[in-house]
């Protein structure tokens, strides 16, 4: 079995002044949902085996906090343009050529293609990803090559409102 962790980026700021939307930074609230998803995450002592980003600069902020609060090793950090304005399909082939030594993986990327993918995971799963959302997929998968639509339970749908109101 596979875990995936599917990550949307925090809340951008649309009147950054970035001359496009790859470059488009967090806004004050992404810059505090952000570390707090990452802090939360410390404390469930996740063990992950790789942190894979977008490219786009918001969804790699999110990451960085992450990569920070878990202190994860660069080498075990990965940017792949693809994930950015990318479709269920081609987040598929990314996922499929992840090595097999690999076994919890936690992506971070956009919507609406993160919200697809959970629902293409698991045909059960309806709900949408606002942002800094975490959804825990378990795969019933032994080799990432083998994922396919509907090979996976969601596990977990979490974001900062949802953890402040369990607390």
């Amino acid at each position: 079995m596979k875990t995936l962790y599917i990550h949307r980026h925090a809340k951008s700021d649309w009147d950054s002044g970035a001359k496009n939307d790859h470059d488009r930074p967090l806004n004050s609230r992404g810059e505090r949902d952000a570390p707090y998803m990452a802090s939360f995450c410390k404390s469930e002592n996740i063990a992950l085996d790789l942190l894979l980003s977008s490219t786009a600069n918001r969804a790699q902020s999110t990451m960085r906090f992450y990569q920070k609060a878990l202190e994860f090793p660069e080498s075990k950090v990965v940017l792949d343009q693809r994930i950015y304005h990318s479709d269920v399909k081609t987040m598929m082939t990314v996922l499929s050529e992840l090595n097999d030594d690999i076994e919890n993986v936690m992506i971070f990327g956009h919507n609406p293609t993160f919200t697809d993918l959970c629902h293409h995971l698991d045909g059960g799963f309806r709900d949408y990803l606002v942002t800094c959302t975490r959804v825990k997929i378990d795969l019933e998968i032994d080799a990432w090559k083998e994922i396919y639509g509907d090979c996976g339970i969601v596990m977990e749908h979490i974001y900062p409102k949802k953890i402040e109101e369990r607390n």
